[in-house]
């Protein structure tokens, strides 16, 4: 998928893109992590996407490009 894609490119070298082993070490949570939160809904990705933060590098992503990563983020969601 594009957000897939997305992903690769401005997000792997912080985020694993896959589960991390329980106790495994990562600059950032994963995205399967990420996905699973309680918290985590489509309109919380979209606007945790367009805010600055200090530990993350300010992208500057179209809204479908955002859109494409929190479909992709979100299909790591397991029930």
């Amino acid at each position: 998928s594009n957000g897939h894609r997305l992903a690769e490119a401005w997000c792997r070298n912080c985020h694993l893109l896959e589960a991390t082993s329980p106790g495994s070490l990562s600059r950032a949570p994963d995205f399967v992590r990420i996905a699973n939160r309680t918290s985590t809904t489509e309109l919380s990705l979209k606007v945790f996407l367009r805010s600055n933060h200090r530990s993350m590098p300010n992208l500057i992503i179209s809204p479908d490009q955002a859109n494409d990563l929190v479909q992709f983020i979100l299909s790591l969601k397991r029930d």
